[in-house]
């Protein structure tokens, strides 16, 4: 039996093909296993004749090899369908449809993630203020997303990792490369226990047109973005763009009027980006998920806390979630059985028949209930999970 994610290297692979066809293609195919078996493409509406001309061929020979150099490097591939796909991903516009990870799964769903951007030319206060509020965060349980360039992007997860903290390093290169070179040692401790994402497929360069591109994905992982430091322009501004257009919130650290480096931050509180000069200021904003997040909080008596410390307690910084919340107070038994289940991990409705003893003709519209009262979501491949 072929492996799922060749049909998605097969689709991406076409020649000429773009994001925006793929997604005109998914309106009429559930699948890309569905688009490779498919013989015509004639009455698609938005893709070009060319493409859908290669769309005939079904060689999955370039697939095969591109997966085969993923499993070399030790990457995984996480395509649009699967239940490790990040669900904010799932709704911008031109998502990725194929993503490339080395390091650990996140559990992206019940993560706070920030993502952080700044120039590459930081200055001493731009460092600073980095630093200061990148730590306050991560030692409040917040997941840093940056794009783990020189500058601010490095000096952003550093920060993280400096308190034990999570980051997610989105590259515009293959994720087999350190970029910049220097930063290889940040990239190794940043996949201990976090990850290092990228769309583009290993071997892939880090041209210059492939760092716009992959800032829609920092934008859409997070649920804000932090501009520190910007001059008028700059890639980071471009991430803020996509920030707003895709609803997320944003905020920056203002700066001296009399630096050009501050110029664009400046410029992004006419964007209705919140003023920030500490963690606390972005934490306001997010109190719901910081009081449900898994983390050990810093304790003054740091002898007494080693002391204390439980081995078997696992701190992953991921939100806790209870039914005895009040927004789940008035489900039904059956109702309640499912959200149980789906606390664990998104199920594929096969597994939740199987393991709720529900059958199926009564699953199905308790399933829909449920999304319909916001409690859950359907996700590609048949598959639900709580809506947290």
């Amino acid at each position: 039996m072929l492996e799922k994610e060749l049909f998605w290297l097969w689709l991406i692979a076409i020649d000429g093909i773009t994001g925006y066809d793929i997604t005109a293609l998914l309106e009429v195919f559930d699948s890309a296993e569905d688009v490779y078996k498919a013989e015509k493409y004639d009455n698609i509406i938005g893709i070009k004749p060319s493409v859908k001309s290669k769309l005939k061929n079904k060689d999955l020979k370039e697939a095969k090899r591109m997966l085969e150099a993923a499993k070399s490097v030790g990457a995984k591939v996480i395509t649009f369908d699967s239940i490790n796909y990040p669900d904010t991903l799932r709704f911008i516009a031109n998502p990725p449809y194929v993503l490339y990870l080395r390091g650990e799964i996140p559990n992206w769903d019940r993560l706070l993630m920030i993502g952080v951007v700044g120039t590459r030319n930081a200055t001493d206060y731009g460092i600073a203020a980095t630093k200061k509020i990148c730590t306050e965060l991560a030692e409040s349980g917040v997941t840093i997303v940056s794009g783990m360039a020189r500058g601010i992007d490095s000096v952003a997860a550093r920060s993280a990792l400096s308190v034990g903290g999570k980051t997610i390093a989105v590259l515009g290169c293959g994720v087999e490369k350190a970029y910049p070179a220097e930063n290889q040692s940040l990239m190794n401790e940043i996949m201990k226990s976090g990850a290092v994402i990228s769309e583009y497929p290993i071997g892939s360069e880090p041209l210059k047109i492939h760092f716009p591109e992959r800032n829609r994905i920092i934008s859409g992982l997070s649920r804000g973005v932090l501009v520190t430091e910007a001059p008028k322009k700059s890639g980071a501004l471009i991430t803020a763009n996509y920030a707003v257009d895709a609803g997320r919130d944003l905020f920056s650290v203002p700066g001296s009027i009399f630096n050009p480096t501050s110029a664009g931050t400046n410029g992004i509180l006419g964007m209705n980006a919140k003023a920030v000069t500490c963690g606390q200021d972005i934490l306001d904003e997010y109190s719901y998920e910081i009081n449900r997040l898994n983390i050990e909080k810093p304790k003054k008596n740091i002898f007494k806390a080693l002391i204390n410390k439980d081995p078997h307690k696992k701190i992953n910084n991921e939100m806790k979630i209870s039914l005895d919340d009040k927004k789940y107070q008035s489900l039904s038994d059956d109702e309640r059985t499912i959200a149980e289940l789906l606390i664990e991990s998104s199920m594929h409705i096969d597994e939740l028949t199987r393991r709720s003893g529900i059958e199926i003709s009564k699953l199905t519209p308790i399933l829909s209930m449920l999304e319909f009262g916001g409690y859950i979501k359907k996700i590609p491949g048949n598959n639900y999970k709580l809506n947290i």
